[in-house]
């Protein structure tokens, strides 16, 4: 019964306790900057035509083109290109005692405020600056196409009736001047020669009216120097002369 017994203590496993302590902090520090340009294109109209008898107003497409720079300068001051970084105290010697009663670390720091020297540490400063050159394109295009033709046909007729209220004043003025002027030479009035007005009628003639014959008179010479003979246009031919 003793051997079964000792024999069964022995194969049972006893637990094992065991004090383990493991630290692990990584440490990773990153930075940068990142600099987001947008170019916002807005359409610079709406495409309005206006027809009436006295516009034809007609829009057509538009091409834009917009060049642009843009500059980014970024930096600190004052500029610094080291520092002193303290080095405080890790001592740890008290706060516990051991079974002999020696005074040991408690695993505390003692004094972590204590600054037992500093370090000179790089601080790598830099001024960054950037151009950034662009060109921002911006195409409005018309897509009612049929209203842009009907205002052009529009612009077309617009511009026609225009040239015509033009040439029925020019001749308007044209027969005007010349009612005046051929009134001024009726009356016999003229501007005089080399005055700035003379232009005015220089190209205005006085003619007789058509079926109309004006006053005038001929010279008739005569054969002989007798009163009493006829003219020479009165005297038939083969008549005898008179004695």
């Amino acid at each position: 019964m003793k051997k079964s017994l000792f024999a069964l203590l022995f194969i049972i496993p006893s637990p094992v306790f065991a004090e383990v302590s493991m630290s692990n902090n990584p440490i990773s520090n990153s930075s940068g900057s990142v600099t987001n340009m947008g170019v916002l294109n807005m359409p610079s109209k709406q495409f309005t035509n206006t027809l009436s008898l006295n516009q034809a107003q007609c829009q057509g497409d538009t091409f834009v083109v917009q060049p642009f720079v843009s500059t980014n300068i970024s930096g600190g001051t004052p500029k610094i290109d080291t520092f002193l970084d303290p080095v405080y105290s890790t001592k740890d010697v008290k706060g516990a005692f051991d079974e002999n009663g020696n005074e040991i670390g408690d695993g505390e720091i003692d004094n972590p405020t204590l600054v037992r020297g500093y370090k000179t540490v790089n601080r790598f400063e830099k001024t960054n600056w950037a151009i950034s050159p662009g060109v921002s394109l911006s195409l409005n295009i018309n897509l009612d196409r049929k209203s842009v033709r009907a205002c052009r046909r529009a612009q077309t007729h617009l511009v026609n009736l225009l040239q015509a209220k033009h040439e029925d004043a020019r001749m308007s003025f044209e027969l005007g001047r010349a009612k005046h002027c051929s009134e001024l030479f009726k009356s016999g009035t003229r501007f005089k020669k080399g005055s700035k007005y003379e232009i005015l009628c220089s190209d205005i003639e006085l003619v007789s009216k058509p079926n109309t014959l004006i006053d005038h008179s001929h010279s008739i010479e005569t054969t002989s120097s007798d009163p009493s003979v006829p003219f020479s246009f009165e005297i038939k031919k083969g008549s005898p002369p008179s004695s």
